[in-house]
């Protein structure tokens, strides 16, 4: 699994090839299971890196409820402001499915910075890719109708994989905290625009009409 922390993660795939097997032998493996935490408060001084599988980054409220602030699929990481010394609080990384994860060790990661001063160039680029998603997530919440905001979050999904047939990417438990409600309302909503005409839903499997 370490030549896919290494390649499919766009932190590191542009660099040469005998870079990647570097930073290969640097990664720890782990296997975690399906909501497993990877990381919490406690344990903030690694990048999490999904080799394979998925999880989910959130933060607790006052109440203990989860606001979900990215979700991470393969090739996708997290915890790059920790690793510079910012402080974890109220941050957890949890997976969503049996999953292969790569850790990445602070001390590593600054040292191989040092060595590789063209990764703080790829670490900038894609950190404003981050930070446009989470633009769009908070775009998505100030939408004031539940069905709104899924239908939006529907039509966004499907221009990124350019079709209108596909099937969910998270699981409806995540998708509501994701869009700010609950399972059971957003149930309800997908009734909603399915008697609207604006979709057809089977299980996970949505057709945008």
């Amino acid at each position: 699994m370490a030549e896919l922390c290494v390649h499919l993660v766009p932190l590191f795939n542009a660099l040469p090839i005998n870079d990647q097997m570097q930073i290969e032998e640097l990664v720890h493996h782990q296997n975690y299971q399906n909501g497993e935490l990877v990381m919490d408060p406690t344990s903030s001084n690694n990048l999490v890196i999904v080799a394979h599988g998925g999880a989910r980054l959130y933060t607790l409220d006052e109440n203990g409820r989860e606001n979900i602030t990215q979700i991470l699929k393969t090739g996708d990481y997290a915890g790059e402001n920790w690793l510079f010394g910012e402080a974890n609080t109220n941050t957890y990384v949890e997976a969503t499915e049996n999953s292969d994860i790569c850790l990445l060790n602070r001390n590593d990661f600054l040292a191989l910075m040092k060595k590789k001063p063209e990764l703080s160039i790829q670490l900038l680029e894609q950190n404003i890719i981050k930070v446009r998603a989470m633009h769009k997530q908070i775009q998505l919440l100030s939408l004031p109708k539940v069905e709104d905001r899924l239908l939006s979050y529907l039509q966004a999904y499907a221009k990124q994989v350019n079709k209108n047939s596909f099937t969910l990417p998270l699981k409806m438990k995540d998708l509501a905290l994701y869009l700010g409600t609950t399972p059971e309302t957003l149930s309800r909503k997908f009734v909603l625009l399915e008697k609207q005409g604006s979709l057809k839903r089977k299980i996970r499997h949505i057709d945008l009409l």
